[in-house]
């Protein structure tokens, strides 16, 4: 089975607000996702538990699309500093090009 597994890499204060930004990333498996299922990637370190939150299907297209916990990161800037090194090292893409 084919789907799109999204994640939200984000940082939220009062003084900057919420910046974010959505990975996604196609996957193959012979396991159909399900809600608290959980994806072990390269993209993401192994002391952070990526879960499948919930699980979206399109019953005209028969489109898959697994939405995991998001990512909190620590500033501002590490949205991007995340964001780029998944992009760029992990076969992730940014979700909405």
């Amino acid at each position: 089975m084919k789907f799109t597994l999204v994640r939200n890499i984000y940082f939220h204060s009062r003084e900057d607000g919420l910046i974010s930004k959505h990975v996604s990333k196609v996957v193959e498996s012979d396991v159909s996702p399900r809600i608290g299922y959980t994806f072990e990637d390269s993209a993401w370190h192994r002391n952070d538990v990526v879960k499948a939150e919930d699980v979206l299907i399109d019953t005209e297209t028969g489109q898959c699309t697994v939405v995991l916990n998001p990512k909190n990161v620590a500033a501002a800037s590490d949205v991007e500093k995340v964001y780029k090194l998944v992009v760029e090292h992990h076969g992730w893409k940014d979700a909405y090009k």
